[in-house]
């Protein structure tokens, strides 16, 4: 083959050169053997495979007893865990046992037969001579040192077999997420059964590779536990760095994409059009909402891509006690005529701060100098009252209370956003297609009223279950023209 291209340092290296560091170094094990499995395509190097290959070497080396990888959907994370890593440990340590759980028979024996796929051909014979197969059954992989590699999913009987090396391959459906039942179940089994199954209780180790499907799945359970985690959602949502002996070897930005040559920003645009943002949010952002079991199915929604001529503006302020519990919001509309179906509100951009009350009112008095809104909506009661009466003082006769609006400001949270998803439901309140905060806005709807943070379901709900009485009082124009 002579010169092998590969990723910089090892572009210069001869193939028995790279055959003898693939010995030691996974990452270059992984570069290398790659093709074997991929119709002699090379691997896309990506950072964060970098970042996962030192992490899995570091269990090797036993740094961690329990790892906990989270990636999104289709980015190698069970060829590279399930298969790639098994192997190299197995050409390295010929007697080392590994147990490998999926959550059915059909994928745990794929993963197995491309596992001996791997370890029969000439690359992997060349790299590990000393590495034999001796049975090579879609379940049972064994070589002649003794080591094995045996295939099972979850809920199955694993007595009579104990491992160095558990790996736990994506053991909760997407499907199951939603039931209670189903997860406290897994979740049962990986700790009355599978934690029981190593061969020495003090040096097993336990790798788990899944993306994020609820709050309460199994990785929360890890988590908890104290597992090494490497969290990796598809779009950066803060600086990511991470570095190992000195060295850093993983970094981005807020907004950067875990992989760009794999997916694409229009990829990613493409993507949340397609699915659920509960599910974006949880499985490939890794920050699991309550499953989309909340009162509000996203998929019902109303988008707009281009609005129409705004007749009126409205803003909805919800008040926060304080800045440490939840956020003051203020959810921006503007209202037009949509044929056959009247008055239309379109939620144009939301605000969120954190702030005392004197704060608050000079947001409010912000933002109403920069949109000048024919409404202001707040609910006056509670801690809004006081701002509410001071504003109206100062001569914002343009803001009214909620209560002032309907008696729903009166009803349970639950009762008024409820209201509120029939004029949802029914295209008369509307969501952009794309916005900085829809995913923010549609994880708390998922959510509700189970989620952590309630506070801009609060002033949607606030301005969306009263919209009628909204417009009318909008209308009569109260705005004074001095503000």
């Amino acid at each position: 083959m002579g010169q092998y291209e590969a990723r910089g340092q090892l572009q210069a290296l001869t193939l028995s050169e790279l055959t003898a560091l693939a010995r030691a170094d996974f990452a270059t094990f992984v570069e290398l053997a790659f093709p074997i499995l991929h119709s002699n395509e090379p691997l896309v190097w990506a950072q964060y495979i970098e970042l996962i290959a030192v992490v899995l070497q570091g269990c090797a080396k036993g740094r961690h007893r329990r790892l906990l990888i989270n990636l999104p959907p289709g980015f190698l994370k069970s060829m590279l865990v399930s298969i790639f890593y098994v192997a190299w440990r197995l050409g390295g340590n010929p007697s080392a046992k590994f147990i490998c759980i999926s959550y059915g028979d059909d994928l745990a024996h794929y993963l197995s037969m491309r596992t001996r796929d791997l370890m029969m051909s000439a690359l992997y014979r060349k790299i590990f001579p000393g590495t034999v197969l001796l049975k090579k059954a879609e379940d049972l992989i064994t070589t002649t040192k003794g080591g094995y590699r045996y295939a099972t999913a979850v809920g199955s009987d694993i007595m009579g077999f104990r491992a160095d090396d558990i790996i736990l391959d994506d053991p909760l459906q997407p499907d199951d997420a939603v039931s209670a039942v189903k997860k406290q179940a897994v979740i049962d089994w990986i700790q009355q059964s599978v934690l029981s199954r190593f061969k020495d209780p003090t040096k097993g180790v336990l790798i788990a590779v899944m993306q994020r499907l609820a709050p309460d799945d199994p990785s929360g359970l890890l988590e908890q536990q104290g597992a090494f985690s490497i969290k990796l959602p598809l779009i950066a949502e803060t600086p990511e760095k991470y570095a190992a002996r000195g060295k850093i070897i993983f970094r981005r930005e807020t907004g950067d994409l875990l992989n760009p040559s794999r997916m694409t920003i229009k990829d990613v645009e493409e993507l949340k059009r397609q699915i659920p943002p509960h599910v974006f949010i949880s499985q490939y952002q890794q920050r699991p909402v309550s499953s989309g079991s909340g009162m509000c199915t996203i998929s019902k929604l109303r988008r707009y891509k281009n609005a129409p001529p705004f007749e009126l503006k409205i803003h909805s302020w919800d008040i926060a006690a304080t800045p440490e519990g939840n956020y003051t919001v203020c959810t921006k509309w503007g209202a037009a005529k949509v044929a056959d179906l009247g008055d239309v509100v379109f939620l144009t951009d939301v605000v969120r701060i954190r702030a005392e009350i004197p704060d608050v009112r000079e947001a409010i008095i912000m933002h109403d100098k920069l949109d000048k809104p024919d409404l202001i909506v707040m609910d006056g009661i509670g801690v809004g009252l006081g701002l509410y009466q001071d504003l109206r003082q100062r001569g914002f006769l343009h803001i009214f209370s909620s209560r002032d609006v309907s008696n729903l400001s009166q009803a349970k949270k639950v009762e008024r956003f409820g209201k509120a998803l029939l004029y949802m439901y029914d295209g008369k309140v509307r969501f952009p297609e794309t916005a900085p905060y829809i995913d923010s806005l549609f994880e708390e709807f998922s959510a509700f009223p189970s989620g952590k943070f309630d506070d801009q379901v609060d002033s949607v709900a606030q301005l969306a279950a009263t919209m009628g009485n909204c417009l009318m009082f909008a209308r009569q124009k109260h705005r004074p023209s001095n503000l």
